[in-house]
């Protein structure tokens, strides 16, 4: 069975890969069959591709026939045509962000529980390679138990600022809401446990309008602790990937890096001694536990699955089917949002905002 797909703007993101994506991946059972784009130029692109293109959304809704509805508006859109989406009665997959803030996003989940239709976000990168191969060698207990998850987005020769609509603030532009919702997606599915605090620096350096530059600190309930950074202007890049655990450090370098580095320890030992210690005037001796390292280790983990960002569009027409369970769920996307109003919060005020 193939289930058709109507698509709500027909831009970069929408055209150039999911289009692309279900027409020329044959083990994708979608058919693109209808566009509502308010650009002419981009409608005549749909006609080109022998896909119905309506100038306004009453037209587009009205031809109906949508197993799904994908939204690939800019972000300020997202929530007004998802919501109408679904209360026309059609399952709703937007672009991420899902939508500006948390508010919106509680508001879709509202609609989709009402209309009993399904809402769900692109978050394809939970299915980049780099992600992947990190959550591997964490769930083979590679370096022991975690203590810092760092997540670098850095470009050493790009230009630093935001631009097109995702340069301005009422579109819901910036590059936390660009590339940071991602980034933010796949900590919080690495690390699948409640946040604690959120404290950031989101700030312009090179946009007139938003933030180009964002740099989030999570603690989560039980202690571990999370670092996203995402910039475009980084003359000297750190690693995409740095982990800390209490058996070593493992890191990626590049995104499209094969393998995972790792240094571990290949021994340790511990016991208590006699410690000097200060009472009274007096010297006294303490017992006190003291950890040794006997030396480390260096290899490159072998256990390297690849990504594949067609995966989500496999689970979401099982979905579909009933057959499968949704993987982008939109509880976790509140999540998300709520972690990035937090973000904004901490940044604007200077605080550490608890959740």
């Amino acid at each position: 069975m193939e289930y058709k797909v109507g698509y709500i703007g027909f831009g970069g993101m929408i055209s150039g890969y999911h289009y692309a994506a279900v027409t020329t991946d044959e083990t994708l059972p979608f058919e693109p069959t209808a566009v509502f784009d308010i650009d002419p130029e981009r409608r005549a692109d749909a006609e080109k591709r022998g896909l119905l293109a309506f100038d306004n959304p009453e037209d587009f809704f009205a031809h109906g026939g949508y197993d799904l509805v994908v939204v690939g508006t800019a972000n300020n859109y997202h929530c007004e045509m998802a919501c109408r989406a679904m209360e026309a009665g059609f399952n709703v997959m937007t672009e991420k962000p899902a939508a500006r803030n948390a508010a919106e996003v509680e508001k879709m989940i509202a609609v989709s529980e009402k209309t009993g239709r399904l809402f769900t976000v692109h978050q394809n990168r939970r299915w980049d390679g780099d992600f992947l191969m990190i959550r591997q060698a964490l769930e083979d207990g590679v370096i022991g138990k975690p203590f810092m998850i760092e997540s670098r987005i850095h470009s050493k020769n790009g230009n630093g600022d935001m631009y097109g609509w995702r340069g301005m603030e009422d579109h819901g532009g910036g590059m936390l809401l660009d590339w940071g919702v991602h980034m933010l997606d796949q900590l919080l599915f690495l690390v699948n446990e409640p946040v604690k605090t959120v404290s950031a620096v989101v700030r312009p350096l090179w946009s007139e309008e938003v933030d180009d530059y964002a740099k989030v600190l999570l603690t989560f309930e039980s202690g571990l602790a999370a670092q996203m950074e995402v910039s475009t202007y980084n003359p000297i890049p750190l690693p995409r990937w740095i982990v800390y655990g209490d058996r070593g450090a493992m890191t990626m370098q590049e995104m499209g890096d094969r393998a995972v580095h790792v240094r571990r320890m290949t021994g340790d030992s511990s016991a208590v001694e006699k410690a000097k210690a200060f009472e009274d005037f007096r010297v006294v001796l303490r017992d006190q536990s003291r950890h040794r390292i006997d030396g480390f280790e260096e290899f490159d983990t072998d256990n390297t699955p690849g990504g594949d960002w067609h995966s989500l569009y496999r689970n979401l027409a099982g979905v579909l089917a009933g057959t499968e369970e949704l993987i982008v769920k939109p509880r976790q996307v509140l999540n998300c949002m709520k972690v990035i109003d937090a973000a904004f919060r901490s940044s604007r005020e200077g605080v550490t905002v608890r959740l």
